[in-house]
């Protein structure tokens, strides 16, 4: 077990304060007044505030040098491994020192970055995933205890436009009437700042008609107000039945296999989704070939 104490100690007697940063806290708060910090999205900078809070409470003491030691490393690992039994938050820690030591080594305030690489602990299939009829039919049939349906037509309606769409949760609340034109939805997206032109198909088109027109926000919650990303997203949880196994980023991958199905070019699918050509050619040969064989040969064995 290395002593953090002990580091502390022999590094702040061997190495001089740099500028006006000597402690980790130092380079937290320029952290926080960097530019880098200033142009995350705000639910982004959220959840970098809590981590950044948790590492100052650890390790905001620590003299600058001590971050040269590859000993604290471990201290780190230690650190992360409080959260061991849950990999997601576990890996929030390594990760969020390791953005604030790179960008401490990208300013010149550290010479390495010795949270870098650090192994992560939640492993998931990082193969892209689509919502099949079986997924639908089993939101739409999701009850509560009580036997009362947990899907709305709120919800219904968020569902279908995330996959007419492909937009992400933090845009899907926030697209418009003003932002509907007669071919296409058009808007500035939040995570790229980018243009996203969303052509509107038959199927996007009745959607849109069913749910009428008007000003602001297109997805209205029960109450008649916009939803907010953390609204839809506990919705959507708490709807969800036991050992369901999509989620809602996973609408992504079905739009673009919706639009591989009506002959769109890999090309096309990934300047409309934001994704690489590559990327939408292998969520194309897993579900949307693979199923023109299945039905080539379905169709060749019955006649």
């Amino acid at each position: 077990m290395v002593d953090l104490a002990l580091i502390m100690k022999a590094e702040k007697a061997r190495s001089p304060t740099k500028g006006a940063l000597a402690t980790l806290d130092d380079v937290l708060d320029r952290y926080r007044q960097s530019p880098e910090f200033s142009k995350l999205a705000e639910s982004t900078k959220r959840d970098y505030r809590l981590w950044l809070d948790r590492i100052s409470e650890k390790f905001g003491q620590a003299p600058i040098a001590a971050f040269e030691d590859q000993r604290m490393r471990t201290e780190i690992i230690d650190w992360r491994n409080t959260w061991a039994d849950q990999p997601r938050t576990a890996d929030k820690a390594s990760v969020t020192m390791a953005t604030v030591l790179g960008w401490a080594q990208g300013e010149g305030i550290l010479p390495v970055n010795i949270a870098t690489g650090i192994r992560q602990l939640h492993h998931v299939n990082k193969a892209d995933q689509i919502w099949e009829d079986r997924h639908w039919e089993a939101m739409r049939g999701s009850k509560d205890k009580n036997g009362r349906s947990l899907y709305s037509d709120h919800l219904d309606r968020a569902l279908r436009l995330a996959s007419l769409t492909g937009l992400r949760l933090g845009d899907l609340v926030r697209v418009a009437w003003e932002d509907v034109g007669e071919k296409a939805i058009i808007l500035t997206t939040r995570k790229r700042k980018g243009r996203a032109i969303i052509p509107i198909l038959p199927d996007l088109r009745g959607l849109l008609d069913s749910i009428g027109t008007g000003a602001g926000p297109i997805l209205r919650n029960s109450r008649g107000e916009p939803w907010t990303e953390s609204g839809l997203g506990s919705v959507f949880q708490k709807a969800k039945p036991d050992g369901f196994d999509r989620t809602m980023h996973d609408l992504r991958g079905t739009y673009a296999t919706w639009l591989a199905m009506r002959g769109l070019t890999d090309e096309e699918i990934a300047r409309t989704i934001g994704w690489t050509a590559k990327r939408i050619s292998e969520i194309r040969s897993r579900y949307v070939d693979e199923a023109r064989v299945i039905v080539s040969m379905v169709e060749r064995l019955s006649a």
